[in-house]
């Protein structure tokens, strides 16, 4: 049996850039992929494309808006699949936009054998007051674009309507020790495993999350970084450390911004192994490929 990783992706847009990535990581192991249920850009026959690739699955379960609990379920579904093989011993979360910055090889070479749990976090006590209050108080439109302004208005007024009333959790389940962080980390298939257990043992876990806004922030971080989670045996584990680069300085603030040939030598420069947005059909797409991935 050969060890493999396993690359699980979530896209909604950009087939050519879905595909390039696709088509790469898959040389050495395995993509599993979600498509955007109400995608308009990828449909079935690019779907069908995409399958065709060897070593990729590819399911569309779910409608997924921006700060949806659907892209949590959608990321559970796909590390469900992955545990499912025996030959998946890492995982690594991306979204469609991501692209490589080592070649798919040496990251395979690197992180095959790797045990350790690789995130970015931000603890309780460091929360601002609007990442506070996204846990807090109860989410009423958790399957809803948050980012719409008149949603985000109306949000905020059920928010405080329950502070008048005194509504405040101060638990996500059985944990009162609360973690943020981005959602795509790279983790162990062990890990991975003993998450989908605890998931499935504690539904009032997952209720408590589907009730949070943007639920993808708190959902892995929260478990992982909890001693309570698998007796503690993955806390030596966790490195907190970004592998994936991003430009949160050019963004709008909700969101990184897609890369220009200016990021190339912070690329260059740290300790990255994949990166944040690119379109496809990106000059520097190709330069990367050139300058960074050793062939």
């Amino acid at each position: 049996m050969k060890k493999r990783q396993a690359y699980l992706i979530t896209a909604y847009k950009d087939f050519d850039a879905v595909y390039e990535l696709a088509s790469f990581l898959c040389r050495e192991d395995y993509v599993y992929l979600h498509i955007d249920k109400k995608s308009k850009e990828i449909g079935e026959r690019e779907i069908e494309r995409l399958r065709e690739l060897k070593h990729v699955k590819v399911i569309s379960d779910y409608s997924v808006p921006w700060g949806g609990f659907t892209h949590v379920q959608a990321f559970l579904r796909l590390m469900k699949l992955a545990a499912a093989n025996p030959d998946v011993s890492y995982l690594h979360f991306l979204t469609g936009e991501d692209f490589p910055v080592r070649s798919p090889k040496e990251i395979h070479d690197r992180f095959v054998d790797c045990d350790k749990i690789y995130l970015d976090y931000v603890e309780q006590k460091d929360f601002p007051p609007q990442v506070e209050k996204r846990y807090r108080y109860y989410n009423w439109f958790q399957n809803k674009n948050v980012k719409n302004p008149v949603l985000w208005q109306v949000q905020n007024l059920t928010v405080n309507c329950q502070k008048l009333v005194g509504i405040r959790r101060k638990k996500l389940g059985e944990f009162s020790d609360i973690y943020k962080g981005l959602l795509y980390i790279s983790l162990p298939g062990d890990c991975a495993k003993d998450i989908l257990s605890y998931v499935s043992e504690h539904p009032e876990y997952v209720k408590a999350l589907y009730r949070t806004q943007i639920p993808e922030e708190f959902f892995f971080h929260t478990i992982l970084l909890n001693d309570s989670f698998a007796n503690g045996k993955y806390k030596d584990r966790i490195e907190k450390r970004e592998l994936r680069y991003l430009n949160w300085e050019r963004g709008d603030g909700g969101s990184p911004a897609y890369l220009l040939e200016e990021d190339l030598p912070l690329l260059k420069k740290g300790r990255y192994y994949f990166a944040r947005k690119f379109h496809s059909h990106d000059a520097l797409r190709e330069q990367i490929v050139k300058d960074m991935w050793n062939l």
